[in-house]
């Protein structure tokens, strides 16, 4: 069995991390065992569960593990291993001193969202003993770029292949006027492109499985109802599905019939502002406590 996903995403300062970690700690006392990943450059899981994270997870509880994604560590491994492949497949790149546009490459746009992906990549595999994994993700912008990325690339890939797949016909046309019916030799850059084309249809099967779950997290204010009717949108053109919204910092008397007529389709949750301080193990454990009410929900 796969472990279940859950994506937490919204607006900047809607409270992702701090749901993201409530639910964790919940999910971890159902003895289901869970990790908490924080894909959020901010990184305010540390600051609430008052403890230092990194890339090797850390033991929370017996059944909750938090790991920090370093977005530099995977961008540099990112380019490393394309920087490889390139030698390994044009022994002549040296003559263009490639390393000096890997340099820049670093500082490209959409690179952060590729590093990203590929640390996903890597904790789906590496941790697939777990029940759940809980992503607490970054603002909008680049989550949506994230979770677009292997549609996109696909599109991108299928377009490249083709175009490929005419050059290597031409290829055996002229070879066959030259050399009679000797075969040229494998085309590598058609093998590569199929086997990236394989592994960005891995990942959007992944980000799309009936197990893996996008959580909404908004306010009642304006601005935030305004950005995550902006968000449903962008992902049902990807043809992804929010699963849940969960209406955080909820006032007693605050109204949400806007919200449940705007996300009929999806469950609603509300997590109540809560009067004490959220930081630490016991601060999130008495907020469950005295909410259980929400999450008996599911």
């Amino acid at each position: 069995m796969e472990p279940e996903i859950h994506f937490f995403i919204g607006k900047g300062g809607v409270g992702k991390s701090t749901t993201s970690a409530i639910a964790s700690v919940h999910y971890s006392n159902t003895a289901q065992n869970t990790l908490l990943v924080s894909m959020d450059p901010a990184h305010n899981q540390r600051d609430i569960f008052g403890m230092d994270f990194s890339e090797k997870p850390k033991q929370v509880t017996e059944t909750l593990a938090v790991k920090e994604v370093d977005t530099d560590f995977w961008i540099e491994k990112y380019l490393k291993e394309t920087q490889e492949h390139i030698k390994k497949s044009y022994t002549y790149q040296s003559a263009f001193n490639l390393q000096n546009y890997f340099n820049v490459l670093q500082f490209s746009p959409g690179i952060e969202e590729y590093a990203l992906l590929m640390a996903f990549e890597d904790i789906i595999h590496r941790f697939e003993d777990r029940d759940i994994i809980v992503f607490d993700m970054a603002p909008t912008a680049l989550t949506l770029k994230f979770l677009s990325l292997p549609l996109i690339t696909l599109v991108w890939l299928k377009e490249l292949l083709k175009l490929r797949q005419q050059i290597y016909e031409k290829k055996e046309i002229v070879s066959k006027i030259k050399i009679g019916k000797k075969g040229i030799e494998q085309d590598k850059v058609k093998a590569k492109l199929e086997t990236l084309i394989d592994n960005y249809e891995h990942l959007r099967d992944h980000l799309t499985a009936t197990n893996t779950k996008i959580n909404l997290v908004m306010n009642v204010d304006k601005l935030s109802f305004s950005e995550a009717v902006r968000i449903k949108t962008k992902l049902s053109d990807i043809s992804m599905h929010i699963d849940r919204v969960i209406i955080n910092k909820l006032k007693d008397g605050e109204s949400i019939d806007a919200i449940t007529t705007e996300f009929s389709d999806q469950k609603i949750r509300s997590f109540p502002l809560s009067e004490n301080d959220l930081s630490g193990l016991e601060g999130i454990n008495a907020y469950i406590d005295s909410n259980m009410g929400i999450f008996k929900e599911g």
